[in-house]
Parts: structure tokens; sequence; C-alpha cells
């Protein structure tokens, strides 16, 4: 287990949302959870929704997003993706997930990454100068392309890609130094998203990002995987990028939850906040520096809340999975975790250390479940300096003959 260097920062809780927080339609209250960054990622603020046309270009989704930034002072990380079809290369494919074309590279652009790339530099160049001159907040951080391993993301070659990550690297920084830079984000469960890495790296990628940008899922096959599958995905994703020299970079998850519950098959509340605390917790303690959860108000995609049936202003329902995004944050920012998290069988146990002399034990049992409000548990046994125990949705129990009750949920044992 790799554990976590110093104090765990409150920019490990990120956030994604869907427009209707800040635009017009379905309008939404800001969420109550505290969070230091958010990534915008089309809905309106993608290439061809902006750059409509040659030289045209609408602000209007990407300006609600930078003043929402600035009101609730927080970060802007903008994910570039969607070729305009007036720029694209094979404007008529219609195998892209968003409108024909939109996967697919420039048409100023060769496949071995040379030609004028002069659509994408004009982008770049625009995006940029709108956000530093912007009068609300501005971009602090740029992903450049959305899961290029799947083809109908980006249909393009690695060469293209990384030609096309020079021209914003050197745009961007030249408008803005202090700008961070990340590589396009793959998903890291399976091999063929390794092996676009490993492409991409090896033509020269790794110097133009900061930092290493992946998607943290972890089901199988489309369907409901725990979170602990991470840490054997994460682990071979890191060894691509030892491989290749870029093994020291920071990595934030921008992208992560249990996804789509019909087909993860996670359905139950209990279930969805053991899920959120566990995979924050696994983060953590293997040094992944930023968090995305995805996403706020996804409804099926990982929602945190749910609006209210006839008035979308109306402050909605904070569920069960948006507590457990609460406590999770409250027993960790500040917290160092000494020696990670460490599993033997199914009981899975992480240290939590503060500099007042507060020690902390967070322990969970992968074997138990829950199912329409009843979660299994078990006894465990905890050393006599743990005084009481709190639960994922805040309560404070006393511990008496050195035993606590875990399931799947996870529990914070205290000294204090």
């Amino acid at each position: 287990m790799f554990p976590a260097d110093g104090q765990v920062s409150p920019q490990l809780f990120d956030m994604s949302m869907n427009g209707g927080v800040v635009a017009n339609w379905q309008p939404q209250p800001w969420p109550v959870d505290s969070f230091t960054s958010s990534r915008v990622m089309g809905g309106g603020a993608g290439w061809s929704e902006i750059n409509t046309a040659q030289g045209v270009y609408d602000w209007t989704i990407l300006d609600a997003w930078l003043a929402a930034s600035q009101q609730h002072n927080i970060q802007i990380l903008y994910t570039f993706l969607f070729t305009p079809r007036w720029a694209s290369s094979n404007p008529n494919d219609r195998n892209c997930s968003s409108q024909p074309g939109t996967c697919d590279p420039p048409d100023d652009l060769n496949s071995d990454g040379s030609g004028t790339d002069q659509h994408w530099k004009d982008y770049v160049t625009a995006i940029a100068q709108h956000s530093k001159q912007s009068s609300a907040g501005h971009i602090a951080a740029w992903e450049v392309w959305n899961e290029p391993h799947n083809t109908w993301e980006w249909n393009g070659t690695q060469a293209q890609l990384v030609r096309m990550a020079s021209d914003a690297r050197s745009i961007i920084k030249s408008i803005d130094p202090k700008a961070i830079m990340l590589s396009p984000t793959l998903g890291w469960s399976d091999k063929q998203a390794r092996d676009w890495m490993a492409n991409y790296l090896a033509a020269g990628g790794g110097q133009y990002f900061d930092v290493v940008s992946l998607h943290g899922y972890v089901f199988n096959a489309g369907s409901y995987g725990p979170p602990e599958n991470m840490i054997d995905r994460l682990a071979k994703y890191r060894a691509v990028l030892k491989q290749y020299g870029q093994g020291s970079k920071p990595i934030w998850d921008t992208e992560t939850s249990w996804a789509n519950t019909q087909k993860a098959r996670l359905n139950d509340r209990d279930l969805q906040a053991a899920f959120v605390a566990r995979i924050y917790l696994l983060h953590a303690a293997n040094s992944i520096h930023r968090l995305f959860w995805f996403l706020w108000n996804g409804g099926l995609l990982g929602g945190l809340w749910l609006p209210d049936r006839h008035d979308h202003t109306k402050k909605g329902t904070l569920l069960k999975a948006g507590i457990a995004y609460q406590q999770i944050q409250d027993w960790l920012v500040g917290a160092t975790m000494p020696t990670g998290c460490s599993a033997n069988l199914t009981t899975w146990t992480c240290q939590l250390s503060r500099p007042v002399g507060y020690q902390g034990l967070v322990v969970w049992d992968t074997a138990q479940t829950c199912h329409n409000g009843k979660c299994q548990t078990v006894p465990y046994s905890v050393d006599s300096k743990y005084l009481n125990y709190r639960t994922l949705y805040g309560g404070r129990i006393p511990i008496t003959n050195g035993t606590v009750q875990i399931g799947a949920l996870p529990i914070v044992a205290e000294n204090q």
C-alpha cells in the first residue's frame, strides 16, 4: 500500500455538476457540500458548442461557470473535447458520442501530427484569453481531451493529440503561466486504456502535462465493482507512468463514482454512501491529489442530491451518499494517514492522526451488505485507547468493552 504523504488536503474533494446549476434551464441551488474545484466538460462549454463557426464564439455557458466559480470561491478545471463539425476531418462520423464528426481530429492536422493545427490553436488562444480577461473567475487547470482511448470520444492518433497538447501548453502558458496542464484523461479500468497511454507517452506526450489525469471507475464490465478494486488498477497504471518517466507527477482522478446506478446495480442508498466513503479513503491513502465526484446532481450517475420534484430552485434532498461525502471530508481533511489503508481478509482499516494527539481508526468489512435501510454488521475489537466511534451519518457512540460493530459502511474509532 502506498501511504499518503502529509495531511489530506481539502483539494481532494472536488465536484462535477450538470449545467442546471448554472444555466437558465432547470435552475438548481448550488451544492451545500464544501468542495474546492469543479470540472466543466461539454454541456454547452465544449469546443464545438462554443466555437460554432470559424472565428465565432458563444461564451454564454462558460461565462456562467466562471461567474459561479468566483461567487462560490472554487477553481475551474476545463476539459477540451468535441471538434466542431466545420473543422472536423470526418464531419459525418456518426460514431461520435456527441454530434457527428466531434470525435475526429481537425482537418488541418495530419495523422503523424504535422500540419498547421490552426483551428485548434485559434480556439485554445480564444478560450485562454477569454478566461484570463474574464471579470469573473478564470480557468485554473486544463485537461487536453476526454477519454481518447474510446473511439467515440477520439478517433484520431496519439501523434495528433500529442501535437494538440503541445500547442495547447505553449499557448495557455504564454497567457497564464500559472495554469496547470493535465494529460488526456483515461480510464484505468482496462488494458486498452493503459496501452493507449503507453503509446501516447512513447510519442512524447509526457512533456506537455504537469498532472496525470485519469478516470477511476471500478466497475466490472459495466456492473458494480467495489471501491477496493482501485488498488490493483492504480498499481498497473502507475507502472506505465513509471516506465515512461512520469511516475513522480501528481495524479488527479477527474471523474469517479459508482457510475450508472442501473448498470452498476447499486440501488441501495446505504451502499451508495459506503461507496463514497471507501473510494475517498482509498484515494487519500494512495496519494491521489484530487478526486472530482461524478456527479452532484447526476441522478442515476452517482447522484448525491435530488431536486425537488416540483420546484428545482428549492433546496432538494441531500441523499445518504451526500451525507457520507460531508462526513468523510470531515474525517480526512487535515489528518495524516501514516500507514495508508490495509486489509485483513475482508476487513479494511485506515489509521488517522492529527497534531493534537488525535488518533483514529477507520474500519469496514467488505463481506457485509445493506438492504432496504438495514445493514449487516459483525463485532470488531479495537484498542482500549479508542473511546468512541463516529458513523458515516454523523452519529457519535461510546465504545464499550473494546468492541464496535462494523459493516459495509465505514466507522471511525477515536481516542478523543
